[in-house]
């Protein structure tokens, strides 16, 4: 019986850790393509206007991708636990939230991409403020970093990896 209670733990530790995986990427990426997007849409008709926008453009458009870079190295580290012979039930709720975390503080490409869409728009209209507007996209990415140091630090404190 201690057995069967022992794999049930390991299965269904994975499977929480597989969820709190599919959380950090799913959540953070569909908020990145979305703050891609928006930001995309005014860095094309900025590059429309004029060439010379393109590179500012594309700096300030891509920033809200590192949220999805925060969810998959969540993802990768909670992978490989289960990889390593499986996670018990606690390293599996770690994991969960985790993953949750990332994802949730990953929200914040939506914001930022907002942001970045504003300031291209400004930076298009006046170039001598390309390098100030960078500050106001720069913002919304501490909260996401936040979440991904908390993320990281509960996958090390549990030993998921």
């Amino acid at each position: 019986m201690a057995g069967e209670e022992m794999l049930f733990g390991v299965i269904g530790g994975s499977v929480l850790g597989i969820i709190g995986a599919a959380l950090a990427i799913i959540i953070a990426g569909i908020s990145s393509a979305k703050g891609l997007e928006i930001a995309g849409n005014t860095a094309a008709a900025a590059t429309g206007e004029n060439e010379e926008n393109f590179s500012s453009s594309l700096i300030l458009q891509a920033m809200p991708q590192t949220q999805t870079i925060y969810g998959f190295i969540v993802a990768i580290l909670i992978i490989l636990g289960i990889m390593n012979g499986g996670l018990t039930m606690e390293q599996g709720f770690i994991s969960f939230f985790a993953g949750l975390v990332v994802g949730i503080t990953g929200i914040s490409a939506l914001m930022q991409g907002k942001l970045a869409s504003s300031s291209i728009g400004a930076a298009a209209k006046n170039s001598a403020v390309k390098g100030k507007v960078l500050i106001f996209v720069v913002m919304p990415e501490i909260a996401a970093l936040f979440g991904f140091v908390i993320g990281v630090m509960m996958l090390i404190a549990g030993q998921v990896f």
